[in-house]
């Protein structure tokens, strides 16, 4: 009688509401994503998500952070290690989210690019580079990357045995840029940043950029409400059909 008295009965609702996680996605040879996909709390038979596809500091783990994005309707990819050839890599990674969108009920024409510190390279030289060849595994004219936006933290843009990103410019007009840096940050510069927003507003470009006061690399400071609304924000406009 004891034992029947323990059991308790819940009655608790049975749709999904946490997102799905996929690790280690292969997307070429050994290299590696992890892929958050939103629940569906649209109502949507088949809903299609825009991704951000997140290029990783080594020196900080954001993945909690990122979930975040699942909850205002964004997938997000996270890529592991990006030391060797971290160009190619993400464009590699950016098709292979185009090739299995259905299967993973993604936007394949709402990518957004974004990474931190060593990351935030490879996000922007994927963009400033769009169209050429050599920072492409694969053909550029069979399967073309096309990234609606770009989204730095506490970038380092200038890596010993990578391009230049003033090398890899060319005359298609940019995307939009939204840059972040902390004033604090003992690891990369804040001039780092500073200077590629230069770069881009030669460029004639649309971009901010925010600084965090006393703000040190790899802090939670990125990736505050008010900081993710900023985030959200920028995204939300970028991704607006016809643009």
């Amino acid at each position: 009688m004891q034992e029947t008295e323990q059991i308790h009965e819940l009655k608790e609702p049975l749709e999904q509401h946490l997102p799905h996680i996929w690790q280690d996605l292969v997307y070429h040879n050994d290299a590696k994503l992890t892929l958050c996909v939103p629940a569906n709390l649209s109502g949507q038979k088949q809903p299609h998500y825009p991704v951000i596809l997140f290029a990783p500091d080594s020196y900080t783990n954001r993945l909690s952070a990122l979930l975040q994005f699942t909850h205002k309707g964004y997938a997000v990819a996270i890529l592991n290690v990006l030391e060797k050839d971290p160009l190619k890599n993400f464009n590699s990674a950016a098709r292979f989210l185009m090739l299995h969108a259905w299967q993973y009920q993604l936007d394949p024409h709402r990518i957004i690019a974004m990474g931190e510190g060593f990351g935030a390279y490879a996000a922007a030289g994927a963009i400033l580079g769009v169209g050429k060849q050599t920072i492409n595994r694969e053909d550029i004219h069979t399967l073309p990357v096309h990234f609606r936006s770009c989204i730095t933290i506490s970038g380092k843009f200038t890596l010993a045995g990578q391009p230049q990103l003033t090398d890899l410019l060319g005359k298609r007009q940019l995307p939009p840029f939204l840059l972040f840096h902390g004033e604090g940050d003992k690891l990369v510069s804040f001039q780092e940043s500073r200077a590629f927003f230069e770069l881009l507003n030669n460029q004639a470009a649309d971009v901010a950029f925010y600084k965090i006061k006393d703000c040190p690399h790899g802090s939670d400071a990125f990736f505050t409400p008010y900081v993710l609304d900023l985030y959200a924000n920028f995204i939300a406009k970028t991704i607006q059909k016809g643009k």
